[in-house]
């Protein structure tokens, strides 16, 4: 197989279906079998966990999407919540904005945990995810704390030979996804990041449609991450150090599947963002904009913002349009259907296809299965260009990545 450099500057220079197709290599036939493609090689298949044994999986916090892996577990053949952490015990802060020291109400958190599904007679219960990774043998962990504290749990489960998936960013400073990176690779673990919209029918519709080049050479990209408010954010919003920024939080997805659907690398980035409706969060941008120059001459562009109405039928209303040079494909009706036009063809709705879940799919990577549809350098990457964006909305100025 050519080098990566080879095979991207064959890409570059020759724009048409053939090349695109060739680019994506040994990949792209993977898509036909619901496999993923990889800028780099292919993630590797070796089993490193035993697929007729159980995942003992520790969660960590509760802020985010923890109903990703909460609500997954009957679809992962013995997959079980071995522990609940709450807690970072290095941090002055606990999750709900009060300070560490003192009495910790543990048995407010148990009554809390035994009413939920996952809940079973062994899973034990900890205060501090530190306390956790010392006492428990753990085959995975899933961290959910507040944004700035999430590299650090990461990095402590990778120290302790522990898998993880991370709520994303996986970091929110340059310094600390390093830090994080570096555990994950001394370790020789595994990290994936929850990038559920990579999981949607539609966003995975549209990748597998361009991945066969359907549309011709990528050219633009077009992404929307659209949120209400609700009535109220979380206590750490309102702070910047803690909370990172929106276009690390919600712009994330947009900027993810951008670059997971068109295939290219993000090379500069500008943008812009602020806070005009909701100035008792100072800490959080309610609107935004990321420009990217990609691979190649393409170009790409998102808007984030936290003014979805509260009468609208959705919470969110996420959007993707990829241009070709032969062709353009979008989502749809709230991204519940995806529209393609070619030079060959007017408007057709394509059939969706479903991907795994994304615990399954991790998992699946784990037990040597399949390939996951989170490449492994992908958080870290996908975090580089949000933070690289970030730098640029905060100083004015273009940023290369």
């Amino acid at each position: 197989m050519p080098a990566k450099d080879a095979i991207r500057q064959d890409y570059l220079s020759q724009p048409d279906r053939r090349t695109f197709l060739r680019t994506l290599g040994a990949g792209a036939l993977g898509l036909a079998a619901g496999l993923p493609a990889s800028r780099a090689q292919a993630a590797p298949l070796d089993a490193v966990l035993d697929p007729g044994a159980p995942v003992r999986i520790g969660m960590i916090g509760t802020a985010g999407h923890t109903d990703t892996v909460l609500g997954s577990l009957d679809r992962v053949p013995g997959a079980v919540i071995s522990a609940y952490a709450f807690e970072d015990g290095d941090w002055e802060y606990n999750e709900d904005g009060t300070r560490r020291g003192g009495s910790y109400p543990l048995d407010q958190k148990r009554k809390w945990a035994e009413k939920q599904r996952w809940f079973g007679p062994k899973t034990r219960l900890y205060e501090t995810y530190q306390e956790m990774l010392d006492k428990e043998k753990l085959d995975l962990a899933a961290v959910c704390l507040p944004y700035s504290r999430i590299p650090f749990a990461g990095a402590a489960a990778a120290r302790a030979g522990v898998h993880v998936i991370s709520e994303k960013p996986v970091a929110t400073t340059f310094a600390d996804l390093d830090m994080l990176q570096s555990a994950v690779k001394k370790s020789g673990v595994r990290l994936t990041a929850l990038f559920t919209i990579r999981y949607s029918p539609a966003f995975y519709t549209i990748r597998q449609a361009v991945a066969a080049g359907k549309i011709g050479r990528p050219v633009l990209g077009r992404g929307q991450k659209s949120y209400k408010w609700g009535e109220e954010r979380p206590w750490f919003y309102k702070q910047r150090e803690i909370y990172g920024g929106s276009i690390l939080w919600v712009g994330i997805h947009a900027i993810d599947y951008i670059y997971w659907t068109m295939g290219l690398d993000v090379k500069k980035v500008s943008a812009f963002h602020g806070n005009l409706a909701h100035p008792d969060y100072p800490g959080c941008q309610d609107h935004g904009v990321v420009c990217m120059e990609m691979e190649g001459g393409a170009t790409a562009s998102v808007t984030l913002d936290y003014l979805r109405p509260e009468t609208a039928p959705t919470h969110g209303d996420d959007r993707l349009r990829v241009i070709g040079s032969a062709g353009v494909v979008e989502t749809r009706e709230l991204g519940e259907s995806v529209e393609i036009i070619t030079r060959d063809a007017g408007p057709v709705e394509l059939t969706l296809e479903r991907p795994r879940s994304l615990l399954e799919d991790f998992c699946g990577w784990l037990r040597g299965r399949n390939e996951p549809l989170v490449a492994p350098e992908d958080p870290f990457r996908v975090t580089r260009i949000c933070l690289a964006a970030t730098q640029a909305a905060d100083e004015g100025r273009v940023v290369e990545v």
